[in-house]
């Protein structure tokens, strides 16, 4: 064959490879997974729906300036989360379709039932099946992460030089120890303050009645509940209203369902002794040497992995 002909070929060739790898409209491919348009559209909403929720305003040139920066963290965190996915699937790690429907399950009480859930879906422009899986990838990531920082450690003198460093600015607001118990309908919960009148323990009966999940772990009891917690408001009027040793009389309505609370402890504001604060700031000295070890471990995954975009796909941020 003359050499000419194998050039046009050579060239022909390539420009058939160079098609096939860019048609479509996928943004980027992490170690040959494709991440489509779609897909990047759906995470800059989330994260301006994040920030409009904080005040943020995207009108106006400045607005689509910030646009455009949100976007390139969407794009940003869809190229983290699929390295992070894959390096967990390496990893041995997969999650259990129990876990899945259990947290879905908990997601449909906190929007206040499966069909409030599923019209939040849709506002997002999600499918059900799509918040499935984001579930799984995120669970996946949050085992991976566990495991990459399984062996990262906090010496208690590193704690108690925190604390004299902090001393000063350590005060705990007014907060109070709260036992509730969630059930579906005010029946029930009239029913759960009549057994509390007759003498039940509090504890066993939030075992027994309350659908909030985590009463498996904690028996109902929520302590050093502030002013600030993230409960809803009806849920932290009534806790501070009660004296300890005082249960709630009436049921307490929330869009979760029907509460009865009881209030078994109440502080005032002071500074916080070592011993009140070590656990927290155990946990915040923990936190910030685990993200260390965990930004180097994604510089590690994004420097071997094989990051292309797609030059063609006028949806990527420039």
């Amino acid at each position: 064959m003359p050499q000419v002909l194998v050039f046009i070929l050579i060239i022909a060739l390539g420009g058939i490879w160079l098609w096939w790898v860019y048609h479509g409209d996928w943004v980027v491919q992490v170690n040959g997974y494709k991440i489509y348009e779609d897909d990047l559209d759906l995470e800059a909403d989330r994260l301006q729906m994040i920030q409009e929720s904080l005040g943020m305003d995207f009108q106006g040139e400045q607005g689509k300036a910030l646009k455009e920066q949100l976007r390139q963290m969407a794009l940003d965190q869809l190229v983290d989360r699929a390295l992070m996915c894959q390096a967990a699937r390496n990893n041995g790690i997969s999650i259990d379709q129990a876990d899945i429907e259990n947290q879905l399950m908990v997601a449909q009480m906190q929007a206040g039932g499966a069909e409030n859930l599923q019209k939040f879906l849709q506002e997002q422009g999600m499918t059900e099946e799509k918040y499935r899986e984001l579930v799984e990838e995120y669970m996946m990531m949050e085992k991976l992460l566990d495991l990459v920082t399984k062996d990262v450690t906090v010496e208690e003198k590193d704690v108690r030089q925190n604390y004299q460093e902090l001393k000063e600015m350590l005060v705990l607001p007014e907060r109070v120890k709260v036992g509730h118990i969630l059930v579906n309908t005010e029946e029930e919960a009239r029913d759960v303050i009549t057994e509390l009148k007759e003498g039940a323990d509090f504890q066993e009966l939030a075992v027994q009645k309350s659908v909030d999940p985590s009463v498996a772990e904690n028996k109902g009891i929520y302590d050093n509940v502030t002013k600030d917690s993230s409960f809803v408001e009806e849920f932290k009027e009534e806790a501070f209203r009660l004296s300890p040793g005082e249960f709630s009389h009436e049921p307490v309505k929330t869009q979760f369902g029907y509460h009865v609370l009881m209030c078994f402890e109440k502080r005032d504001a002071s500074q916080a002794s070592y011993e009140e604060v070590k656990d927290w700031l155990q946990e915040e000295l923990l936190t910030e040497k685990k993200q260390e070890k965990v930004m180097d471990y994604m510089e590690s995954l994004r420097g071997a992995g094989r990051i292309m975009y797609n030059s063609k796909n006028s949806a990527i941020p420039v």
